[in-house]
């Protein structure tokens, strides 16, 4: 290793210190010897590849994800979209019981009736059309079609020039909104199409349309003809809009707003389907001409009952009704919330041009074209965050709710920074408040207080203040309790009484990361939910479930310590609450093995006679996607999808114990006839003596008495990987399998972090890894490859200044200089910086003004001058999470110093690259980089010569 690694008189010194090197901090890598390989060698692929192909970028574009999934009511259907990263989309529809599958080719944004009879979907014009449509209008002109899917007979009927589509509630028909012929066109037809005839109806012109969730409304606003004005100075009347509904099973038509000038919008049917909301307000031209700066809305409650609308009483002094909250309705229909702003009032009044001598030299007219931002040393959030909220902050509300039987409106905020924590809960709601924080959020990252608040009087009770925004409370199925964790331990909020008392206390394990490596309170591993009686809650540890009783017992429910074992529950309802002897089904992920599986948990009113069943574990990864639980009259089924380096994750069907699964989905076949590769377990030790894990990709075909290239990937833990299919994109990432079909193997390390030396720390964690794969015979030392991006980008810029071991490294967005980066701002959100190094991902602990020291002893820019590894740049010059400069201070420093260094600039992109064009370019490019450094091929050109400025079409 002393080729690779400079300093060595301190790298000695460093090794006799061993496991106690937080001293050994910089210009040498505190690597110790590496003990002999124990882990055997990895056998050679027996995959014949004699048949197969490598990918090429192409092929990578061409394969497609699983999205827009859906399930009929009724659980006998499922449709999704299968979508590839460059390309046409496709939509199937699959029946669940015998596996028929029917496809609509360019299909997306599926819809299934309740009964799964029928589908639509979206049918956009093919990519081709579309990148030959020279610009925006003519890419809007281009054909976007509904198609009509019938589940039994797969037979297709394609409706053309629809902008979008719903079925009714009771799947009779297909409501369908024709596309403007012009974009200035206020209205557009609706048109019903009866699914059993087949037979089209066209409804009205109008200007948005709902239909109920149950039932057979469909719910319109009509546009009425503008009538001549009897003034003849002005051309017509404002056109006026009617709210109609259509009992489409009756053939019914109702009236339930007559003509008016105002706006008539935000449609909202109950979940059953028998009352509707809307707004009413003025229109964009109206509110101009009242000079006001916000639109006041009214609220209006129809009824199918009575065929009667009335207007609910939403009046709060100073405040106006919000447009931009739209009404949320209760699944049981009772309550309806709705959010209020602080009415601003009217708009300032506009300054008229001078009309004489003294006019023209008025300082308050003068004054009001000025261009100003005031940035104060109080303001409680920096004037780049105003600005980057500024479209979010004029549409944020504060919560009322209106009960339905009384009509009683109940205030539940007086300010618009606090959120609603909306869930079903009848009685209470939580609300979250961190405006006491927003001036320390630039250094101590979020906080927040939470309150209980009473549905019915809207009193409001304190429920724990200056806790972690990532600290959550856990409101009780009747909303007395809220559970929650501050400070490491649990409590219990009782609103009845106002008190706070301990929950779980005698626990002896932690409830927050065990491994938590930042200078920030620790996050807890959360509540698994509430049992329905309200005698307990179900808390996790790192790996097990914990039942902690009101009564102050608390009872073990997993054991998965010992083995490292991980249980979650899975619930894929939206239940307030787990039945006392409910049977939950487990997920199961082992930190040691990297082995996920599914487990059964028998709940008991006597926790100590719960049940655990392993259902399924293997070394794949499994996530259950969705529970059907009316699919038979048996138990339920599930949905879930298994993957692992190798297999995609497609859609399986499960019975309950998970002995019977079935694939349901197929949706990348072309796959077999790629070179794929394997993934292996490799464990190693750090330089500090900690243990560590990382994943070894190697090829079909692979040669066990062969070295091999390495391309390295990481970030901060990527072990977990181990049974993870690798995300088949062109992006700023390498495309896995795409680099092992050019015979390079891919290595994804863990990093272990110490307090305020991420620099060193990945340093320390990657030079013993790659000594690993060395030792083992199995990585070219003369051919390892560093890349890292944002983060890891930040390591690699620092790693190659500690390290020669690397031939070539690829630093995307990377931080180079912290002194400079610590006051700088993240321009996406507008926040300042400074949290991310003293309590965020840079674990630097301290300001730069309290200790200087490791914001140099841990910025690359400082020791750029040790670099001697070529060096590749990558940044988006609109990055609105890292600072491009911080590319620039780099690409500057390496320059200067007659290093060898290209930094890509992308025009117009933010952190991760988005024009396609882009990602192609930055792939390529970075493969031709590895190729000539790890492989000996002759160097690209604009790697040797560059390529001058150019200026492109905006």
């Amino acid at each position: 290793m002393s080729n690779t690694i400079r300093g060595v008189s301190r790298l000695f010194a460093c090794l006799l210190l061993a496991t106690a090197s937080a001293a050994c901090v910089h210009h040498a890598t505190s690597t110790p010897a590496v003990a002999p390989a124990t882990q055997a060698v990895i056998a050679s692929s027996a995959v014949d590849t004699a048949g197969l192909k490598p990918l090429a970028l192409t092929d990578v574009m061409k394969f497609r994800e699983i999205s827009q999934r859906q399930v009929s009511e009724n659980q006998q259907v499922m449709l999704y979209t299968a979508e590839p990263d460059f390309g046409d989309s496709t939509g199937y529809l699959i029946n669940l019981r015998s596996g028929q599958q029917f496809s609509v080719e360019r299909g997306d944004k599926g819809q299934l009736t309740v009964d799964g009879r029928f589908a639509l979907f979206r049918q956009q014009a093919p990519l081709l059309a579309r990148e030959q449509a020279t610009d925006k209008k003519a890419r809007e002109a281009l054909a976007q079609n509904a198609v009509l899917l019938n589940s039994e007979t797969g037979e297709q009927r394609v409706i053309a020039n629809i902008d979008r589509f719903a079925f009714s509630g009771d799947g009779n028909y297909a409501l369908l909104l024709v596309r403007k012929a012009d974009s200035k066109d206020r209205t557009q037809t609706l048109q019903a199409l009866e699914l059993a005839s087949g037979n089209m109806q066209t409804l009205a012109q109008v200007t948005d349309f709902a239909v109920a969730a149950e039932g057979a409304l469909v719910a319109w606003v009509a546009e009425l003809q503008a009538t001549e004005s009897a003034d003849p100075q002005t051309d017509k009347q404002p056109a006026q809009q009617q709210l109609l509904v259509w009992d489409s099973a009756a053939n019914k038509q109702f009236t339930a707003h007559d003509a008016t000038a105002q706006k008539l919008h935000q449609l909202k049917f109950n979940e059953q389907g028998s009352q509707l909301v809307f707004f009413s307000g003025p229109d964009s031209d109206q509110l101009k001409a009242s000079n006001q700066t916000e639109a006041a809305q009214q609220l209006w409650l129809w009824s199918l009952r009575d065929n009667h609308a009335q207007q609910l009483n939403t009046t709060r002094e100073g405040w106006l009704l919000s447009e931009h909250y739209a009404p949320r309705w209760t699944e049981d229909g009772k309550r309806l919330f709705i959010g209020h702003r602080p009415d601003p009032g009217s708009k300032p009044a506009k300054i008229e041009p001078p009309q004489t001598e003294a006019e023209l030299y008025n300082v308050e007219r003068l004054l009001a074209d000025r261009r100003l931002q005031v940035w104060h040393g109080d303001d409680e959030r920096i004037n780049s965050q105003q600005k980057a909220e500024y479209k979010q902050a004029a549409k944020r509300t504060a919560a009322s709710v209106i009960w339905l039987d009384s009509l009683r409106m109940v205030v539940l905020s007086d300010d618009i920074d606090e959120q609603l924590q909306f869930s079903e809960h009848s009685a209470a709601q939580l609300i979250s408040n961190s405006k006491p924080y927003f001036k320390q959020m630039t250094w101590n990252g979020r906080l927040h207080d939470v309150w209980h608040v009473n549905l019915s009087s809207g009193k409001r009770q304190q429920v724990f203040s200056a806790n972690r925004s990532h600290e959550s409370a856990y409101l009780s199925p009747t909303g007395r309790y809220v559970v929650y964790l501050q400070d490491g331990a649990y409590q219990l909020f009782d609103s009845t009484t106002g008190s706070t008392r301990p929950l779980a206390a005698d626990v002896p394990v932690s409830w927050v990361d065990e491994l938590n490596d930042r200078p920030v309170a620790a996050e807890s591993y959360g509540v698994a939910g509430w049992l329905a009686d309200e005698t307990a809650v179900l808390l996790y540890d790192r790996f097990d479930i914990w039942q902690a009783s009101l009564n102050g017992s608390s009872q073990k429910l997993t054991n998965g310590r010992a083995a490292m074992q991980q249980f979650r529950v899975k619930q894929t309802g939206d239940e307030l609450a787990l039945a006392t002897d409910a049977a939950l089904l487990l997920g199961m992920y082992n930190e040691q093995t990297k082995q996920y599986g599914f487990a059964r948990l028998q709940l008991a009113k006597n926790a100590d006679a719960s049940e655990l069943t392993v259902l399924l574990q293997g070394k794949k990864r499994y996530d259950i996607v969705d529970t059907l639980n009316d699919f038979s009259e048996a138990q339920p089924h599930y949905l879930y999808s298994e993957q692992s380096f190798r297999q995609f994750p497609d859609l399986w069907l499960a019975s309950a114990n998970f002995s019977e699964r079935r694939q349901l989905t197929n949706v990348n076949p072309q796959q077999a006839d790629f070179i794929w590769g394997d993934s292996h377990l490799i464990e190693w030790t750090s330089a500090t003596g900690e243990p560590l894990q990382g994943v070894l990709l190697t090829p079909d075909g692979y040669d066990a008495v062969k070295r091999y290239p390495v391309v390295v990937y990481y970030y901060e833990k990527f072990s977990q990987r181990l049974h993870h299919y690798n995300q088949m994109k062109v992006n700023h990432r390498p495309n896995f399998p795409y680099y092992l079909g050019q015979d390079y193997l891919v290595f994804l390390p863990d990093i272990h972090f110490r307090p305020a030396a991420p620099g060193p720390s990945a340093t320390e964690s990657l030079v013993p890894g790659l000594q690993k794969l060395i030792d083992m015979g199995i990585a070219d030392p003369k051919a390892i490859g560093l890349h890292g991006h944002s983060w890891s980008g930040y390591q690699t810029a620092f790693v190659v200044a500690e390290t020669d071991m690397f031939a070539a490294a690829v630093s995307g967005a990377p931080v180079a200089n912290m002194t400079s980066a610590y006051s700088g701002i993240r321009w996406q959100s507008g926040l300042a910086r400074q949290f991310q190094y003293e309590t965020g991902q840079s674990r630097l602990g301290v300001s730069m003004f309290e200790e200087l020291k490791p914001y140099i002893d841990n910025s690359p820019v400082f020791f750029a001058d040790q670099i001697n590894t070529p060096m590749l740049i990558q940044f988006g010059d609109e990055d609105g999470a890292v600072p491009w400069e911080q590319g620039i201070e780099y690409y500057l420093a390496l320059r200067r110093l007659g290093k060898e260094v290209v930094m890509l600039q992308y025009e117009g992109e933010p952190h991760h690259l988005q024009r396609f064009a882009n990602k192609l370019d930055y792939s390529i490019k970075m493969r031709e980089f590895f190729d000539h450094y790890l492989k000996g091929a002759p160097a690209p050109k604009w790697w040797t010569d560059g390529e001058p400025y150019r200026q492109y079409e905006k």
